[in-house]
């Protein structure tokens, strides 16, 4: 059987509300609630002096942080001479803080940078990262050859590399995901659900048949209930918080959203079902989204549903789910989506390149990381087949240290697997990788310096309209309006510049 209370949590890919590109909405909103025992940074034990400054998200700040962090830096003391002073904060502010230690220039030594959060095009260009493409190869052999030589290209820029990708799920295999408890209730079939609009009656049911506070789909203001892009063929372009590309075409030009007609129809789609009560009166505010997820509030929901999905959710809310994969399986810029830079300021460079071999290639260091000490943060089930759960009078919600983000430290398929049933599912995972078919635009990065003012100015606008990818606005006079603004404010100019680059890019290829 599987153990519920080895809470877990998997990388939250929200698309923006235009569903083409990776959204700044909390990564662990779908985590469950944890004690706030601690607040900040742990300081103290082996990490307190000569130690590598460590930033990352956290759903919860966990009372065992600083226990781990001395376990952690004892071990590291070991191997390359350093300890580690762990830095979680929380997911909901991480970006924002980041964003402002970054612009005090403060010296930390590694941050979390990624394409949704601390944004790491933005910081390259705003010379925050240290390029590390040498140092990779020369420093972190193992890790750099372990890695797809394209996924390192896709986190290039301008030729070099600012961050350590920590290998995961790459591609956004995108479609519903539902508790068990409403799909039994309502007939759920998915032989029959080959594209979205399938699940229509499901949700009709749902709302004729729950509480008002019970959504057919799941939403909030952040824009986490609108459909991904890479369900109608809409790619992200790497670097730019604007435009899409046609991910079936091999010579794909940039776009504004607004003249990709799929995206214009789902708009049009969503705001049906909006109309039709199935987001509910109003999204939650992101913050509420885990506890109401836990508490099944919602009858689905749009997510990645990779491999050993169902068992994930299901250690994080204690119930069954089931799931589908609609959309084709594509390759963009998946691997920028979980990294680890090394901040400039930093005068422990070499040691940072060393602690990403290390934390890539040595499982003990990994999972420690991961999950704590054992025997008192998680106990063997089955060690032979790599499977862990919680200590005996111990549960997700009263864990002391239960972070839930492998995916963030380093490279998962190292991962201790949290229930029997997902034994199997990293190798899976690869496989999907290595199997996707590239975006025709996989390795460009934008250089927003041509037009930062304009995208700026665009992304100020685009918060405004979060929720339209969920139908909460009159499509007839937001969608005229917001392509008016964006217009305004340079949308052209921006594709302009995009396309000039794309082109010098493929000439070079």
């Amino acid at each position: 059987m599987s153990d519920p209370k080895m809470a877990r949590i998997s990388r939250r890919n929200f698309l923006k509300w235009t569903g083409t590109a990776l959204a700044a909405s909390g990564l662990a909103a779908c985590a469950p609630a944890a004690p706030q025992a601690q607040q900040g940074a742990a300081t103290t034990g082996a990490a307190a002096t000569d130690a590598l400054v460590y930033y990352y998200g956290t759903r919860a700040n966990f009372k065992d942080v600083a226990v781990v962090q001395e376990a952690v830096s004892k071990f590291l003391m070991d191997k390359i001479g350093v300890g580690i002073q762990l830095n979680p904060l929380d997911w909901s502010t991480y970006s924002d803080k980041m964003q402002l230690k970054n612009a005090a220039s403060e010296k930390y030594d590694m941050a979390f940078t990624a394409n949704w959060t601390n944004d790491y095009y933005n910081n390259v260009k705003n010379g925050t990262l240290l390029d590390i493409t040498d140092s990779l190869q020369k420093l972190a052999p193992t890790l750099w050859k372990d890695v797809n030589p394209g996924a390192w290209d896709s986190a290039r820029v301008q030729k070099k590399v600012y961050a350590a990708i920590n290998q995961q799920t790459w591609t956004a295999n995108f479609g519903p995901r539902c508790p068990k408890q409403y799909a039994d209730k309502y007939g759920l079939d998915w032989d029959k659900i080959n594209k979205l609009e399938d699940m229509e009656p499901f949700w009709e049911a749902v709302k004729n048949g729950e509480p008002a506070d019970v959504k057919a789909i799941g939403c909030d203001d952040k824009g986490s209930g609108a459909i991904w892009g890479v369900y109608y063929k809409a790619g992200v372009i790497g670097g730019s918080s604007f435009g899409v590309i046609n991910l079936d075409d091999k010579d794909a030009k940039a776009m504004p959203d607004w003249e990709f007609q799929p995206w214009v129809d789902t708009l049009k789609m969503v705001k049906k079902w909006n109309d039709a009560g199935y987001y509910g009166k109003e999204p939650w505010p992101a913050a509420d989204f885990a506890a109401k997820e836990r508490s099944a509030k919602y009858a689905s929901h749009f997510h990645n549903n990779k491999p050993g999905v169902e068992a994930e959710m299901k250690s994080i809310t204690s119930f069954d789910w089931t799931a589908k994969i609609l959309a084709k399986n594509y390759l963009e810029n998946g691997p920028a989506a979980t990294m680890t830079g090394v901040n400039k300021q930093t005068t422990n460079a070499d040691a940072c390149i060393k602690y990403f071999e290390q934390v890539n290639t040595d499982k003990d260091l990994y999972n420690m990381l991961c999950y704590g000490i054992e025997n008192k943060h998680w106990v063997w089930k089955d060690k032979e087949k790599g499977v862990i759960g919680l200590p005996d009078g111990v549960t997700a919600e009263n864990s002391p240290y239960n972070p839930n983000s492998d995916w963030m430290f380093g490279n998962q398929f190292n991962a201790y697997y949290t229930d029997p049933s997902k034994v199997g599912a990293w190798e899976a995972t690869r496989k999907l990788n290595e199997e996707a078919t590239p975006s025709p635009v996989v390795g460009f990065v934008f250089d927003q310096t041509p037009v930062k003012t304009e995208l700026a100015q665009i992304q100020a606008i685009s918060e405004e309209y979060k929720t339209l990818g969920t139908g909460f606005f009159d499509l007839d006079q937001a969608l005229p309006e917001y392509t008016k603004r964006a217009k305004d404010s340079g949308a052209d100019k921006v594709i302009e510049e995009i396309n000039k680059q794309l082109d010098s890019w493929r000439a070079s290829k």
